[in-house]
């Protein structure tokens, strides 16, 4: 193919070298990094002289990758991660059963522990909580299981009983029902936040009989038969924060079940069947998210905010259903002076209510409005001339044009950062003298669809 003959191969055989001398080894990177390893180990261990204590704190200070390339220098620094550790999180599989007594006998310390599971997978059952609450039981604080749909309210019931010293719990996805959240209120009584999702065995339990004496924050996310919390809800004294969200069933009763002087300051209802009724119910509200609940109109949020005069906090999405505007707002303006945040979505609002919000809520520092059709030039005037405390804004989907956004150059003079997003009416040039005007000072955030641009000042 046109390719030479290959030559003969000839072996050629090479003497053995001499050793090299003293002054080559010296020289020699391959002895040099030798004797640097040799030099190093004759060093001493300048932590062999720390307490345990002192670093077992050092170790507290390490990330979790750190903290596992250090476990494997020594014993005792193995020793030290292991006692110094105080969170700890499991694959909840059903095969952690044989490996969880090794584990749990090596960070005996833990106070946080989480136990998931993927969803398609099985989970371990009770025997393992039993075993949770054998080696960690009355020094575990904080509880977070996920996906366990092996485990009973029995089990349950068994680690409740030995963490007595709980403090946070926060179900999600688990088969147990209603005795096993009972069962936890009794024994820990040193409760303070608690937070069930997608409880499976509520369907089929009887309502909890019991409340939480140092409860403070209650979460209730896409529950059926969430009703049955109604005991805890209505009878914690302590119970500061209340979230229900996508939860089945008419809940006006149990917002009207809340007793007048409740600590509740903080509620959020999301996709619920409320009404005017529940919410014209609550009083002394600090902070409300209301979102998509379409029954509620201006009659339930005036009601609410002439109860509620230090409000200071205020979302809602009016899901287009404009149930809520102007009227609601203007009593909001009247009666809750302290408002220092509004965001409202979905809500059609004119410069009526906002010349009120402007005059009558002097520290109103955060403002975003969202798919407002009637948020135009007219209402962006009158935040930038009168919001004097504004210092964020945030404009999405509303009617604005560069002739408004102009009026922001001159006016809150505390204003630090814009976002503007899908306002067709706006420009890159306008954005661009937004920020001019401040001499780099303000942030300003601007997109239109199909086109993003981020302007940010220093």
């Amino acid at each position: 193919m046109g390719q030479c003959p290959s030559a003969p191969r000839r072996h050629h055989h090479r003497k053995p070298s001499p050793p090299p001398s003293p002054t080559a080894q010296a020289t020699s990177p391959r002895f040099s990094d030798a004797a640097a390893a040799e030099d190093a180990a004759a060093e001493p261990d300048y932590t062999a002289d720390l307490p345990e204590e002192l670093l077992a704190v050092v170790f507290g200070l390490l990330g979790s990758g750190d903290r596992k390339l250090c476990s494997l220098v020594c014993r005792r620094w193995l020793a030290a991660e292991a006692t110094s550790r105080l969170r700890l999180a499991l694959d909840a599989r059903a095969p952690l059963l044989a490996a969880a007594p090794g584990i749990l006998e090596r960070f005996s310390a833990v106070s946080k522990l989480a136990l998931k599971c993927d969803r398609r997978a099985e989970s371990v059952g009770d025997p393992a909580l039993v075993l949770v609450a054998h080696r960690l039981g009355p020094g575990l604080r904080r509880l977070k299981l996920r996906s366990l749909r092996a485990v009973t309210d029995d089990g349950v019931d068994a680690l409740a009983s030995a963490a007595i010293n709980l403090r946070k719990l926060s179900v999600g996805s688990c088969a147990f029902g209603a005795k096993g959240i009972e069962a936890v209120l009794r024994s820990c009584t040193q409760l303070e936040e608690l937070s069930v999702k997608r409880l499976r065995g509520l369907a089929n339990s009887e309502p909890i009989a019991v409340s939480g004496p140092r409860l403070q924050s209650l979460s209730m996310k896409e529950l059926y038969n969430g009703q049955h919390f109604s005991c805890l809800i209505t009878h914690s004294p302590n119970l500061k924060t209340l979230k229900i969200i996508r939860c089945s069933g008419d809940w006006d009763p149990v917002l009207q079940a809340i007793p007048k002087d409740a600590m509740l300051s903080e509620l959020h209802l999301e996709k619920l069947q409320v009404s005017d009724l529940g919410v014209a119910a609550l009083c002394g509200l600090e902070v409300l998210y209301l979102a998509k609940a379409p029954e509620v109109t201006d009659v339930g949020l005036a009601a609410l905010a002439t109860k509620s005069p230090l409000l200071r906090k205020l979302h809602v999405d009016g899901w287009k259903a404009n149930r809520i505007g102007d009227r609601g707002l203007a009593t909001v303006a009247q009666k809750c002076s302290a408002l220092q945040e509004l965001v409202l979505i979905g809500v059609n609002l004119t410069s009526a209510s906002l010349e009120l919000i402007a005059a009558n809520c002097p520290a109103l520092e955060r403002l975003a409005l969202c798919g407002s059709d009637t948020f135009g030039d007219a209402e962006i005037s009158c935040v930038a001339t009168k919001c004097a405390s504004l210092r964020k804004l945030c404009i999405k989907a509303c009617p604005v044009s560069d002739a408004g956004m102009d009026k922001l150059a001159a006016g809150c003079p505390r204003l630090v950062k814009v976002k503007v997003k899908k306002c067709r009416g706006v420009t890159f040039e306008c954005a661009e003298r937004l920020r001019a005007s401040r001499h780099g000072a303000l942030a300003v955030n601007f997109d239109t669809p199909g086109r993003r641009w981020r302007v940010a000042g220093c």
